[in-house]
């Protein structure tokens, strides 16, 4: 999963090194990550739900042609993300890519956490994420999809 983790991320040449375990994803959090790296997975995001919401990527809602129209004017800055954006961002990534282990399709992982959530109290899973707790949660309730329990 961490090589799914970094491919949503840009890879290497977003991330700008091979991302292949844990401690090199953790590494590159701590240095923080090319802001690049938000835009590439905010774009997944869109590719999939175009007017859906990105949670801690962007806190208010938006269309996809807005967010665009900030990410072309955030390509290309010499700055990088703290370390606590690079930990949020790496947070969702982690939960798409587990969303697409459990539901078998980018598609569907994107759709599941962007969509109000019954098992969550109704709230959007990917809204969760600019937590550690609240990512727990989501990645339970994945765990229960994943063995049959229904959510």
């Amino acid at each position: 999963m961490d090589t799914q983790v970094a491919e949503l991320l840009g890879g290497e040449g977003v991330l700008g090194a091979s991302v292949k375990s844990n401690l090199d994803l953790a590494r590159a959090t701590r240095e923080g990550l090319p802001t690049e790296a938000a835009i590439q997975l905010a774009a997944v995001i869109l590719d999939c739900v175009p007017e859906g919401p990105l949670g801690p990527l962007m806190p208010y809602e938006r269309g996809a042609g807005e967010f665009r129209d900030l990410a072309k004017g955030l390509i290309g800055l010499p700055g990088r993300l703290t370390l606590e954006q690079s930990d949020v961002v790496v947070r969702i990534a982690a939960a798409v890519a587990r969303a697409i282990d459990v539901l078998g399709d980018r598609k569907k992982a994107v759709r599941w956490l962007t969509a109000p959530n019954r098992a969550l109290g109704g709230e959007i899973p990917i809204t969760l994420l600019d937590t550690s707790a609240g990512a727990q949660k989501v990645e339970t309730v994945l765990d229960r999809i994943e063995y049959g329990v229904y959510s």
